[in-house]
């Protein structure tokens, strides 16, 4: 990596003179994919070491390095390698180019492409052979805009079998506008840095009293021409100097007692006496308590048994000592036939936890790692004192009712009786009246939510920060930072301005990230800035959001890909740093606002049990430190319900198994086929009332615009279209089998006027397509008809479009066949309405 990094260098010497970038030079950084003493090259993010290989050699000539997309034989997907980051000029003219090679090759979508944020356009080498030998391929283009003048660039497949091979890729400014406007992250990771990396900085143990920092970045010098000087201030300790060794700097602190320091770095080459780095930190010397684990019982990656025994029918305190195995959740649980009137449980003599009136004898608290009493006082009958020592467990937002408000309200009510038996912190959203309070007394965290964009000047995110509610206000117990991009470069300014964040109550400091860490040195930094901030209680917040796959196969594929991979990655960048990290997973299926569930074949509430199944019970999360939501008032009603059982199943309880084994729940109910049209009428038996009065088409961006279906794709845009004859109504329908008698299903549809989505009309209104269920009974409490009536959605793209009805009817099953029908009856005669998203699933009542 030496010689790369060296060369590297020379580039920013040369670009930082006059123009931004000079004539030829690469705007990729590491193009020709050196990787000395790494596994994978520097600067490349790979979407999964299973179906993204490197080789050092193989490539054109058999010499240069290749990276190659192939199959692993589990399914539909996509496989990627990328670079995020390049600040290019809309207009300007560039060249992009490469070795190409193809084996086997085949995808519904692939190639080498230049794209600008969001994905939205993109050129580049997408028709590319089945089979082909290597290939130099080159295209010179005008750039497309892109909406923050970022952009990046993707070695992609979709679906692929095959092999599809790459080498030597470059990307070079044409225009002189293109030359003086455009950058490349070559400078910010050539920047010399020294990144804190094990222990975290607050947690340096007394007993092994030594601080580990990596250097990153890019020297005129040879690594051994350096020295750090490290001081502690007061000089309680003499001044060390430590020799840059292995891109390490190890530093000693033996002879300090426990407490409070800052810690002074300054590196330098040895023969001169000005800085390369210069950092303070603030780092504590601790005692760790050791501790008797031979009684704890770990029941999942998630749980640990730490104390599961007898109370006695005395009504004198009895005291039991448990231990915390980390620092963290504990959740208590008093278990009897009735509650005495004068119970207390109490915490380490000064906590009253549980008395008669707690809701369900139960609560949550956080604990530092160790032994703890529990003192039971007024036990007047026989009972059990169980603790488990449990995750984070966050819901974001509380007592924010849905925008479909036929779903009732998601308030504290709410809270109490489907939310709070699984929760230990809040996040946004609000605790009106009497929630607060009651929060609190529940030992529950409130965090604001603190919007960290603009991320363009470290001072004025930090300025931010330090007077925002979360660390300000006394309701709040923090912020969480909504939200950051590895695949950014503004990354590096928000980690600066974490590291300086003065924050004097150490109120927590949470950060949301999405995507998965590939740059070693802005990376690795970030996350150690995160993971350290709030005196070592800071998190990363991965944001799971977690699309549906056509089978389980493929999602289980999926899932690993997008949640396993991730954490693998963390835990490979930053040591240990699942004790850190969140996984937060979407629960937003709720069309048309935002909606994670855009293939009505699936059951999402089984593949959410999937992903939390997932973390439960997969090595790659142990020692996971958080879980939980976010968008729980973008959910329906009953997703909001079931996701919190499953916190209760997996995270609370510590079960293994999935939940929705106990409900009959599948991954695909499979009572109706073809429910989005993709594949026109087939499935249907279709009764149009003239020729051509009921057709399939597509339409695009109607699932994206005005369902709501986010992130999916085509998704929603295939639809059946019925255009209402003046003598009689069309009609489609389907036989359903295989329905379980007594049991409750939801069937949901979606629909709404044609010319409205194609003109692009703002007119919302009841449609006139209906559902014919003859037989079933219907529950007509939980059914309703909603109409979109928002002439603005969540994003820019929902706003001003045509609205849709969501359609939603719970039955009961009075026998195990049911027709399904749909006719336009009501619709005015020629009117063109269209339907779909026609779903069947068992109901969680």
């Amino acid at each position: 990596m030496k010689h790369c990094l060296a060369l590297l260098g020379v580039a920013i010497l040369a670009s930082t003179a006059g123009a931004a970038v000079g004539e030829g030079e690469n705007l990729l950084v590491n193009g020709a994919f050196d990787a000395e003493q790494v596994e994978f090259p520097e600067f490349w993010e790979p979407s999964s070491a299973k179906t993204v290989s490197y080789y050092r050699t193989g490539g054109p000539e058999g010499k240069k390095a290749s990276i190659v997309l192939h199959d692993d034989g589990t399914g539909p997907g996509e496989v990627n390698a990328r670079q995020h980051g390049l600040v290019l000029v809309a207009g300007e003219t560039y060249k992009l180019s490469a070795w190409i090679k193809t084996k086997g090759f085949k995808s519904r979508h692939a190639g080498l492409v230049v794209h600008n944020s969001g994905w939205v356009d993109d050129v580049g080498f997408k028709d590319l052979p089945a089979d082909s030998e290597w290939t130099f391929m080159e295209k010179t283009f005008p750039l497309f805009a892109s909406s923050d003048k970022e952009y990046g660039l993707a070695m992609f497949a979709v679906d692929l079998t095959g092999e599809l091979h790459f080498a030597d890729l470059k990307l070079e400014a044409i225009s002189e506008g293109a030359r003086k406007g455009s950058s490349s992250q070559v400078s910010i990771v050539a920047a010399p840095r020294l990144v804190p990396f094990q222990p975290l900085l607050n947690r340096i143990p007394r007993a092994a009293p030594e601080l580990a920092l990596k250097f990153y970045g890019i020297l005129p010098q040879s690594q051994d021409a350096y020295e750090c000087l490290v001081t502690i201030a007061g000089n309680p300790i003499p001044l060390q100097t430590v020799p840059l060794a292995g891109g390490k700097v190890v530093v000693t602190l033996a002879g300090l007692a426990s407490g409070d320091y800052t810690l002074e770095v300054l590196l330098r080459r040895r023969d001169r006496v000005e800085a390369v780095v210069q950092a303070a930190y603030s780092i504590s010397i601790i005692d760790i308590p050791a501790i008797d684990r031979s009684n704890i019982k770990q029941l999942n990656n998630l749980v640990a048994e730490v104390l599961n025994q007898p109370v006695k029918n005395d009504s004198a305190p009895q005291t039991i000592t448990f231990v915390n195995p980390r620092d963290g959740w504990v959740f208590v649980a008093f278990t009897t036939a009735a509650p005495p009137p004068g119970l207390t449980v109490q915490i380490d003599d000064r906590d009253t936890a549980i008395t008669a009136a707690t809701a369900r004898l139960e609560a949550f608290r956080e604990l530092s790692l160790g032994e703890h009493r529990i003192t039971v006082s007024g036990s007047n009958a026989e009972a059990r004192l169980l603790v488990h020592s449990i995750p984070e467990i966050f819901d974001y937002p509380p007592c924010a009712d849905s925008y479909v408000k036929e779903n009732g309200s998601y308030g504290w009510d709410f809270m109490k009786k489907h939310i709070l038996c699984a929760v230990t912190t809040l996040n946004g959203g609000s605790l009106p009246g009497d929630a607060l309070p009651e929060a609190k007394a529940l030992g529950l965290k409130w965090l604001a939510n603190f919007g960290v964009a603009p991320v363009d000047d470290p001072a004025d995110v930090q300025a931010r920060m330090e007077k925002h509610p979360g660390l300000t206000q006394p309701q709040y117990d923090g912020f969480t930072s909504d939200e950051l991009f590895f695949g950014r470069t503004t990354i590096d300014n928000y980690t600066k301005a974490l590291w300086r964040l003065r924050n004097p109550e150490n109120r927590r400091v949470y950060t949301w990230i999405v995507g998965k860490p590939g740059i070693a040195s802005l990376h690795t930094d970030f996350m150690s800035a995160s993971l350290n901030a709030s005196k070592g209680r800071g998190r990363l917040l991965f944001e799971a959001y977690c699309h549906p796959q056509a089978d389980e196969k493929a999602a289980a594929a999926y899932l690993d890909n997008m949640i396993g991979e991730t954490m693998r990655r963390f835990n490979a960048f930053y040591p240990n740093a699942a004790a850190g990290t969140g996984i937060i997973f979407g629960n937003f299926n709720q069309i048309p606002i935002i909606s994670l569930e855009h293939n009505p074949a699936v059951d999402f509430k089984y593949y959410l049990d999937m992903q939390v199944n997932l973390i439960a019970n997969s090595p790659d999360f142990a020692g996971l430190a958080t879980t939980g939501y976010w968008g729980t008032y973008y959910g329906d009603e009953e997703l909001a319900r079931w996701s919190f059982m499953l916190m209760r199943h997996y995270a609370v309880e510590g079960n293994k198994d999935m939940l929705s084994a106990r409900y009959g729940f599948k991954y695909t109910p499979g009572f109706l086929a073809n429910c989005d049209f993709a594949a026109g009428l087939n499935g249907w038996v279709s009764s149009p009332a003239a020729e051509g009065s009921v057709r399939a088409e597509t339409i695009a961006g109607y699932g994206k615009n005005s369902q709501g279906r986010w992130g999916g794709g085509k998704a929603g845009d295939t639809v059946c279209v019925m255009t209402r004859n003046a003598d009689k109504p069309n009609r489609i329908s389907q036989t359903v089998q295989g329905l379980e008698v007594g049991k409750a299903y939801c069937l949901q549809f979606v629909t709404a006027d044609r010319n409205d989505v194609v003109g692009k009309k703002y007119n919302p209104r009841r449609y006139g397509i209906d559902a014919e269920l003859d037989g079933a009974e219907i529950l007509g409490d939980r059914s309703f008809v909603h109409i979109d009536t928002r002439n603005k959605g969540r994003y820019e793209h929902n706003d001003n479009v045509a609205k849709i009805n969501l359609n939603r009817i719970i039955l009961r099953a009075k026998s195990p066949t049911q027709v399904i029908a749909f006719s336009d009856e009501k619709a005015t005669p020629g009117e063109e309405l269209i339907i779909n998203f026609i779903q069947l699933k068992p109901y969680l009542e």
